[in-house]
């Protein structure tokens, strides 16, 4: 599940050298996605603070957001994941060695996090923050594993930066669902066109 967050759009930072954090965030309206996600966690001895919301500015798009937040303790357990998804400037980046730690639990949590309905033909999976090195890492790893074909796109923001994303065909996907359906949240079963 954490690698399927950290994937999508969970933040992972470093407190010390033994500690790390990680914290989730999506849009106000999908609450029930965070509350889920805290109660799953919670449930697996999983130290949390509190849930918080706030407003902030997104200059991607120039919008204004009302997210819904949650972090975990500085914990000694989540500093493997730290290792693996933070560069060394504590940038989160793909792990070079993902192909090993992607299965159906955390594809189906990278989907409810950035995946998004292409309606009639497929999904994207919202890879805006990752170099274009990581998403053609990201993409063998789902075709060799997986035999996904996908392809990148290429989205263009209101400020002129151009970010990778990646697009799953319909029939793969379909080819894929009794797999990971049982993991996706029911908020978001609409991304697999059900």
């Amino acid at each position: 599940m954490l690698i399927g967050c950290l994937l999508g759009d969970a933040h992972i930072g470093k407190f010390s050298n033994d500690k790390a954090f990680i914290t989730f965030e999506q849009t106000i309206k999908h609450k029930n996605y965070i509350m889920y996600l805290y109660k799953k966690l919670k449930y697996n001895g999983i130290n949390l603070y509190d849930i918080k919301y706030y407003t902030r500015k997104d200059s991607r798009n120039n919008s204004i957001n009302n997210s819904i937040y949650f972090k975990t303790y500085n914990l000694e357990l989540l500093k493997p994941f730290a290792n693996m998804f933070l560069s060394k400037n504590n940038t989160k980046i793909v792990p070079l060695d993902i192909e090993s730690h992607l299965n159906w639990i955390s594809l189906a949590y990278w989907i409810c996090d950035d995946g998004q309905l292409v309606k009639n033909v497929g999904i994207t999976l919202c890879t805006d923050n990752y170099t274009l090195s990581e998403v053609k890492l990201l993409i063998k790893v789902l075709v060799n594993k997986y035999n996904i074909k996908c392809t990148i796109h290429y989205k263009k923001s209101k400020t002129d930066r151009i970010y990778y994303i990646i697009y799953i065909f319909k029939s793969f996907l379909d080819d894929i669902k009794p797999l990971i359906i049982p993991y996706i949240h029911e908020f978001f079963r609409y991304k697999l066109h059900v």
